[in-house]
């Protein structure tokens, strides 16, 4: 049972009803080079994992984590959902596999879908607040790490081990299967050593949406989201090594989906990605250092926007990459431990077609960084410091388009075009964080922490200039943005053992420079000469540029879990969790798709094999809106849940069964570029079993 968070009222509670109740506290390793239980980081971090993981689950990972506190979801169907961490989202929060960037463009567009499966995963760790110093200044927002062991650091007990997973779901006539499968090569039990061969695969396909009333999209008929539909494919082979003292394996994987994008409906997204990832982790001493791990990851990636009734490839964009890594452990330099390490990574992106709204450029970039830790007494203080270094070299556009600018104001504009020398920038980036957390009793901790984070643009930030489906807007970048700097300061306070475990959280970030895109009012009327855009014919967008504004985040997060019953075989929670955040630029506007306030009570009852839960997520309605923004209404989505699990001389089956949505509540997400047209999935019965072995 993860530890959660809970209101202040509850420490008061008489020593009688604080029971010693133990709460087991997963370890992390996304937030420190040493893993840490949750009451330990000095930020705040979830983890989904087991029941709770399986309850979750979603086609997408950003509906997969949407429920936990301050995760919200970019919401563009059920094809391509990235999640959104205390507002934050694309280029401030990284998406990694296995500690790894995904090496996907899911950064650049709400509609490109995270290259990350979530039907095979065995637990995810969601770091919110600052993570930029282990893994870039894209992570500004918060980290979100995605852990399938397909590179396995223990040996299997068993030669032969593995799961075969299936699911059913009534709303668009889903099915989803796969499986995994670890044998044990040769191995010495004696010395717990030997190599392990790992084999998974999944297929999972749907048909388009059913949802509450009407979507929205013109023509389509009431209760159906057309070109919602899903098909998905994946596998992976891999052969590592393990041992005490070093691990170390590669692991060859392919990533195949074909889905609609709800916002066009004769425009689907043909996604392909196949990828070698590598790593080693050796845990003897190295000189002054006590170990060393290395973690790289390849990865070759492209997706086709097709005009399906044309049968014709309207946009390519393709990206090729590397990420790795390395980190010198210590874990005595005159009392602090911690790790120095480095990181390096490059992409080279390519867009061509209507929709290459970017130019092909290439991203190559070089950090330092240093993370330490000393335990005083019962506190323990930590501090770190990043330099890294970015460059972006953009190529000329390979297709000039034609546009005019039309004020509305005065009915007048300019005639332009597309700049087409090639560009170049390159900026070196500061980042340091300080803090710690105090041990005030057995029960209570409290931790605090001061970051500060320097950003440097992104090449679609700096380089945009063409339509974009994704945003539905005429997308233009400015080449000169400065630097994004972020001051952050987070204060938790969390209890671990009684009858009510948690911890209340309230974070503040100060933005010097934010970029965002802020519409304009403005239309764009374009024609490509050469037929690339619409056979040749004008089309019109609304302008959207990216700008620079000092702006301030806030908010607070938190969950309490009641155990009311709480035995070896048998056990009762009650959760209930509320997260808030709020965005403005300073003395101006709201900025735009900020999540709303949103609640969630859950009561989980288990007894021996069963179990059964219900949970209702409540979202307020969102009147802080930026220029040009609506309102987007309240809503709540009532779930049940049950399951039995039996177990057998040879295996363990889980079986499940989920009602999602069940009073068929209209739920559209403010976040999402495609709330009027797109709303959440409507009632839904869902049924699975997983056998393990």
């Amino acid at each position: 049972m993860s530890k959660s968070l809970y209101l202040p009222l509850l420490f008061s509670l008489p020593a009688a009803l604080a029971a010693q109740t133990v709460v087991l506290d997963p370890l992390v390793v996304t937030a420190s080079p040493v893993a840490r239980p949750q009451a330990e980081l000095i930020g705040s971090a979830s983890v989904l994992e087991g029941d709770a993981l399986q309850q979750s689950r979603q086609p997408t990972l950003g509906e997969t984590l949407s429920a936990l506190p301050g995760v919200a979801s970019t919401g563009f169907g059920p094809g391509a959902s990235r999640p959104i961490l205390r507002g934050l989202g694309a280029n401030r929060v990284r998406i990694l596999a296995n500690s790894t960037d995904t090496l996907d463009a899911s950064n650049t567009s709400p509609d490109h879908a995270v290259s990350v499966e979530p039907f095979l995963v065995k637990r995810i760790e969601v770091v919110r607040g600052p993570a930029a110093l282990l893994h870039g200044s894209s992570a500004v927002g918060g980290v979100v790490n995605v852990i399938d062991h397909r590179i396995e650091s223990e040996l299997p007990a068993r030669a032969v081990s593995g799961v075969i997973d299936g699911t059913v779901t009534d709303n668009g006539r889903g099915h989803a299967v796969g499986g995994a499968l670890d044998v044990a090569l040769a191995p010495n039990r004696e010395t717990n050593s030997g190599f392990v061969l790992h084999l998974d695969g999944f297929q999972r396909e749907a048909n388009d949406l059913d949802v509450p009333g009407a979507s929205g999209q013109p023509g389509a008929p009431r209760g159906k989201l057309l070109n919602s539909s899903v098909d998905s494919e994946g596998g992976s082979v891999g052969l590592s090594y393990v041992s005490d003292v070093l691990d170390a394996g590669v692991n060859y994987s392919g990533f195949d989906t074909f889905y609609g994008v709800p916002q066009e409906t004769d425009i689907s997204i043909d996604l392909r990605q196949r990828r070698v990832d590598a790593s080693a982790d050796y845990q003897a001493p190295l000189g002054v250092f006590s170990g060393a791990r290395a973690k790289f990851g390849y990865s070759d990636y492209e997706h086709r926007e097709i005009d399906v009734p044309a049968n014709a490839v309207e946009t390519i964009i393709g990206q090729e990459g590397f990420d790795g890594r390395l980190e010198l452990l210590n874990d005595d330099f005159a009392g602090w431990a911690g790790a120095l390490g480095t990181q390096l990574g490059h992409t080279d992106l390519s867009a061509t077609g209507d929709e290459a709204f970017l130019p092909t450029h290439a991203t190559d970039s070089g950090a330092l960084f240093v993370f330490q830790e000393l335990p005083r007494g019962d506190t323990i203080w930590q501090l770190g410091a990043r330099i890294e270094h970015r460059e972006v070299s953009a190529d000329a556009y390979d297709n000039i388009l034609f546009a005019e600018g039309i004020d509305p104001a005065n009915n007048g504009g300019v005639d332009f075009a597309r700049s087409n020398g090639a560009r170049s920038d390159e900026r070196t980036t500061l980042s340091g964080s300080f803090g710690a957390i105090h041990t005030l009793d057995e029960a209570h901790k409290l931790a605090w922490s001061v970051s500060y984070t320097e950003r440097a643009p992104t090449g679609q930030e700096l380089y945009a200039d063409g339509p974009h489906i994704g945003t539905d807007a005429y997308e233009i970048g400015d080449a000169s943005l400065d630097d994004e700097q972020a001051l952050g300061v987070e204060v938790s306070l969390r209890r671990t053992t009684g009858l009510v475990t948690g911890s209340l959280t309230g974070f503040a970030t100060l933005f010097d420079g934010y970029i965002y895109e802020q519409g304009t009012g403005n239309q764009i009327v374009f024609e490509d000469p050469d037929g690339i855009a619409n056979n040749g014919d004008e089309e019109s967008l609304d302008e959207i540029r990216f700008v620079q504004s000092d702006a301030l985040f806030y908010g607070v997060e938190a969950e309490a879990v009641w155990h009311l019953h709480a035995a070896e075989r048998h056990t009762l929670d009650l959760t209930t969790a509320v997260d808030y955040t709020r965005a403005r630029e300073i003395d101006g506007d709201d900025l735009p798709r900020i999540p709303p306030l949103k609640a969630r009570v859950a009561l989980d009852w288990r007894r021996d094999a069963w179990r059964a839960g219900v949970d209702l997520l409540a979202v307020a309605k969102q009147s802080d809106t930026a220029p040009g923004e609506t309102d987007t209404d309240g809503y709540a989505l009532l779930g049940l849940s049950a399951g039995y699990t039996l177990e057998t001389t040879h295996a363990t089956y889980d079986f499940f069964v989920r009602a999602s949505n069940l009073t068929d509540e209209e739920a559209r997400q403010h976040t999402s570029f495609v709330k009027t047209v797109a709303p959440l999935a409507g009632r839904a019965f869902t049924a699975g079993v997983r056998a393990s072995f």
